[in-house]
């Protein structure tokens, strides 16, 4: 994606969900300034982008709920009801399917985006978590947390047609933006489990104390990893397998998105209350911007609207 002039351009937008104040934040990604604050439900955890439909979803874990936003008018429009305890979000790339990960209940739900009654379910492994889907929309890739595993998902048949084992307690998960390896974060290893999904093969590499999300670079050669416990983000090298940098962010940081028309690193830290900008040429934290109590942003959190 090419960057934009910031004269006259749409900006990308940041949807940063506030676990303390039942609220979302939404930044503008060129100017950094908080452009609306809106309620949603008890909680909010999980956060999924879709253009396509101008809508952004919201995970309230305690309300057992799930928060429609319309992002033009940054207003709730509908709220889909989740009987469980709804964590991890994604959306299709067609954005015509809307998974949810339920923690207490062990399933993923898959819910249409243009009738939300219409549900499927699976039951999957123990305490499921993040979520993150093949760039072509086939399969599901689900970090089940006490399960030490991820699961690989048909998503037409809902047939679990693999269980790939990871380090203990996988909680963050994404796909790479050339789609060749998936990246499992093992908060109780403090390390990142790099996956070939056609082989099951998979390496690891060390990264801080207690990671939790990671996001990867455009061009797949780098990847970036929230330490909560050490208030830091880890720059690993995928052609190295090693960690070259250590950034020093907020409190507690949760999670993280890479925005390719600023080459940024977004993070939200909980302990906090604000997003940490990481400028990614030269790994160095430039700015912190303040957010809602608790700001966790788990998930594809980066709405595209630059052109």
């Amino acid at each position: 994606m090419f960057a934009c002039s910031l004269s006259g351009a749409i900006a990308d937008e940041a949807y940063i969900t506030n676990q303390g104040d039942n609220t979302v934040s939404v930044i503008n990604l060129v100017n950094h300034q908080v452009i609306a604050t809106i309620p949603v439900g008890k909680s909010p955890v999980g956060v999924a982008t879709s253009a396509t439909l101008g809508k952004v979803f919201i995970s309230n874990v305690d309300s057992h709920s799930v928060s429609v936003i319309d992002s033009k008018t940054y207003q709730v429009i509908d709220t889909i009801d989740i009987p469980g305890s709804p964590v991890g979000i994604a959306l299709s790339p067609d954005s015509n399917t809307l998974y949810v990960a339920d923690w207490n209940d062990n399933r993923i739900l898959v819910i249409n985006t243009a009738d939300t009654q219409q549900r499927r379910e699976v039951s999957i492994g123990k305490a499921p978590a993040g979520i993150t889907i093949s760039h072509d929309g086939s399969k599901l890739y689900v970090a089940n947390r006490d399960s030490n595993d991820l699961a690989v998902i048909d998503t037409a048949s809902l047939k679990i047609l693999s269980r790939i084992a990871t380090g203990a307690h996988p909680f963050g998960v994404t796909l790479g933006p050339d789609g060749k390896h998936l990246y499992v974060v093992n908060v109780y290893e403090n390390s990142l489990s790099i996956i070939d999904p056609a082989s099951g093969q998979s390496r690891a590499i060390k990264v801080g104390e207690h990671p939790y999300c990671v996001t990867v670079s455009p061009d797949s050669q780098y990847a970036y990893v929230t330490n909560t416990q050490a208030d830091t983000v880890s720059v690993l090298s995928l052609t190295e397998d090693k960690e070259i940098a250590k950034v020093r962010v907020g409190g507690f940081p949760e999670g993280i998105n890479y925005d390719a028309a600023t080459n940024r690193i977004y993070v939200a830290n909980w302990f906090d209350n604000s997003v940490s900008v990481i400028d990614a040429s030269s790994n160095k934290r430039i700015e912190n911007i303040p957010t809602g109590k608790q700001s966790r942003a788990f998930g594809q959190f980066i709405l595209k609207t630059s052109h």
